[in-house]
This record gives C-alpha cells, sequence and structure tokens, in this order.
C-alpha cells in the first residue's frame, strides 16, 4: 500500500459514511499542528493550481467546539472552477477523538434515516501565484430539508488551510459558524498487505486492492472461509458490498493513513469493527 502523507492533525481525528471513505488521524484535544513534513510546493507561475483528486475536508464548530462535518470528496475542475456531487461527496458527523474523528451519525444534519445526497461547487481564483482563494457552498439535501455551508479558505492544490464557514438555521437545527481545514488525500492499495480484525464471532483476515479511478475490492477469510468485497472510494471513505458466509453485507469504512488502520460499520452506521496490519493489535 503507498500513501502520500496526508496533511493532517497530530491532535484528534476519526470517521465512515453511508457513502464511504478509508479514514483519518490525530492525538490531543481540538487544536491541530501540521505535520513534519509538508507537502511538495506547486511550480510557481501556474495559472491555475489543481484541486483534481479526493480531498479530505473537516469543518471544526465555533458554538459547538468538539463538533465536526467532515466532507470526503472525489473532486473534479474544469479551468477554476470545481466540483464534487454524488456519489463522490459524502458527509459524516463526528467528535474529536485520540487519532482521527470518531464518526457519531452518517450524513449530514438534514438528514434522517435514509441518508441524502451533498453537493461541492466552487471555484479559485486565478492569481498565477503558489496559493489561491478557494469559495464555495456544501449543499445538504435529505428529507428533513436543505441546508447551505458557504466557505472560502485559502489553497495551493495540496491543502485547504485558514477557512471561515457560515451555516443558516436549517433542518430544524439552529445556525452555525466555524472554521475548516483540508488536505488532498492519495491511496492505493497493493493487494499484498494483510489487515487483521477480530470481530464477535469472527477471525477476519483481508487484502485491499485499489482498482482503476476510485475502485477497491478486498479479498479475505472469515473464519477460514474466504470471501470478496468489492466497492469505491470516496477521500479516506469506503464503501464496500458482497457476502460473508453466505450473508448479503454493506460495510462502510474509515481509513487511518497515520495508523494504518480500518474502522468498519455497517449500514446503519454502527461500529463491526477495526482492521490493523498486525495481527496481535485486534
Amino acid at each position: 500500500m503507498t500513501t502520500n502523507p496526508p496533511i493532517r492533525p497530530l491532535s484528534h481525528l476519526n470517521p465512515l459514511l453511508l457513502c464511504l471513505c478509508l479514514i483519518v488521524a490525530g492525538c490531543g484535544g481540538s487544536n491541530y499542528s501540521p505535520p513534519s513534513q509538508p507537502p511538495p510546493s506547486p511550480t510557481p507561475g501556474a495559472d491555475v493550481i489543481s484541486m483534481q483528486g479526493s480531498w479530505t475536508i473537516w469543518f471544526q464548530s465555533s458554538v459547538t467546539s468538539n463538533t465536526f462535518t467532515v466532507l470526503e470528496a472525489n473532486i473534479s475542475q474544469s479551468g477554476t472552477s470545481v466540483f464534487a456531487g454524488a456519489p463522490s461527496a459524502l458527509v459524516y458527523q463526528g467528535t474529536t477523538l485520540e487519532t482521527t474523528i470518531p464518526l457519531t451519525s452518517l450524513g449530514s444534519r438534514c438528514d434522517s434515516g435514509a441518508v441524502g445526497q451533498v453537493t461541492f461547487d466552487g471555484a479559485i481564483s486565478n492569481v498565477h501565484a503558489t496559493s489561491e482563494t478557494l469559495t464555495f457552498t456544501l449543499t445538504e439535501n435529505g428529507n428533513l430539508g436543505t441546508a447551505v455551508i458557504s466557505g472560502s479558505a485559502t489553497t495551493n492544490g495540496m491543502q485547504v488551510l485558514n477557512g471561515t464557514y457560515t451555516l443558516p438555521p436549517a433542518c430544524g437545527s439552529p445556525g452555525d459558524h466555524g472554521t475548516f481545514q483540508g488536505f488532498q488525500d492519495s491511496v492505493r492499495f497493493s493487494g499484498t498487505d494483510p489487515y487483521y480484525g477480530n470481530f464477535p464471532g469472527n477471525a477476519f483476515i483481508v487484502r485491499f486492492l485499489s482498482g482503476d479511478g476510485f475502485n477497491i475490492s478486498v479479498s479475505g477469510t472469515d473464519n477460514g472461509t474466504p470471501f470478496t468485497l468489492t466497492g469505491s472510494t470516496t477521500g479516506f471513505f469506503l464503501t464496500l458490498t458482497g457476502q460473508i458466509s453466505s450473508q448479503e453485507v454493506t460495510w462502510f469504512g474509515l481509513y487511518d493513513s497515520l495508523y494504518n488502520t480500518f474502522q468498519l460499520y455497517d449500514s446503519d452506521g454502527k461500529p463491526v469493527g477495526t482492521l490493523t496490519p498486525n495481527p496481535w493489535d485486534y
């Protein structure tokens, strides 16, 4: 498995969704510090910085400081316009913890029961510089209504920094405002590295194999019985479906690239278990 080291907090953070991703990291409170190795800088003089690719962006409320909305998105770009919609964008709610942002609910504040859709629609300034301004709206559509987050930040194509957002009252919730940051993530799995998990009554050994685009497949054994799951990734979030021991399963996973672990959830967003690279850690 190869990853580009993400720009993430060494404090607290963790996620997964009824729409998917591979996971995240941190260790402390709600304060974040930059990584020890900065990402490569874009080439000076570029007309437009590219945000094309897979992103994780987390919004921290200034009203309830331990509450996060996490956006996982496979962003496309045309000129200075950037966009991600279903199924290439999803959100989940979480709170601060040790290494990542633990998922507390799938979907947005406008979802109840079924998970709705989100749309990320924005633009970056064309200033012929190594840092540009990103402005966007994040529209959450669910069965409780629609909420629209408006935000702005700076970006160098690898990170989103110094972001601020506002959210008017919507879907029965009060208005909100706060800060956000994010990073472009690149995670590829070779299919050779095993991960281990001991879920109730089940001993799993699995291997993840990245396919074309954002597709992914999993081969593994459940108490020695082989199975195969297929799915796709959105940011660090992943969705997997298939049969295990003749039972249909839908798993959503969050990948923590700092600790190289997966937190898995079922279709109701309830924790299923953790997969680690070391058999003695689960």
